[in-house]
């Protein structure tokens, strides 16, 4: 067999083991990493509270928000993309990303506003217990106080660390 061969096999190898691994290891930590997207966070937590229709109405309302707020994503999107267009481009503007970059927040806090102010009026007809059980999941949320838990930490189970 000739060297060249030879050598495109081993690598093929290498490459396709390589390829194995990172796909494995992509599987293993979106099925076991804590706190990533709705699978293991809080608003899945908050959805298990809850009885099977209220959970399902719930569901319903988050989606119905989303839709609603779809136009002011797209526009929080489009600024965003903006301001990484006038990030590169060859007249640096500073107001003008900050600008889009503020636009981009803006329309991520108006759909955090609309999200929150729909579970409040949900939560309005579901019974104390409920509630309590919701508060509980919505600590890790919007209820949250201080900054936000690295991931796999399950909250603050200890003193803070020390400065030194």
């Amino acid at each position: 067999m000739k060297r060249w061969v030879l050598v495109l096999l081993v690598a093929s190898l290498v490459a396709n083991i390589f390829l194995l691994g990172l796909i494995g290891g992509s599987v293993w930590h979106w099925t076991h990493g804590r706190g990533m997207g709705f699978r293991d966070g809080w608003r899945a937590r908050l959805e298990h509270s809850l009885p099977e229709p209220k959970a399902q109405e719930m569901r319903r309302q988050i989606r119905e928000t989303w839709r609603q707020s779809m136009p002011a994503l797209r526009e929080g999107r489009a600024a965003r993309a903006e301001a990484a267009r006038l990030f590169v481009a060859p007249q640096f503007d500073a107001a003008a990303i900050t600008a889009k970059l503020d636009q981009a927040r803006a329309s991520d806090m108006a759909l955090r506003t609309n999200m929150e102010h729909r579970m409040i009026q949900f939560s309005s007809t579901l019974s104390l217990d409920e509630r309590k059980k919701m508060a509980e999941v919505l600590k890790d949320g919007p209820f949250r106080q201080g900054p936000p838990h690295p991931p796999g930490s399950r909250g603050s189970s200890g003193p803070p660390p020390s400065p030194h």
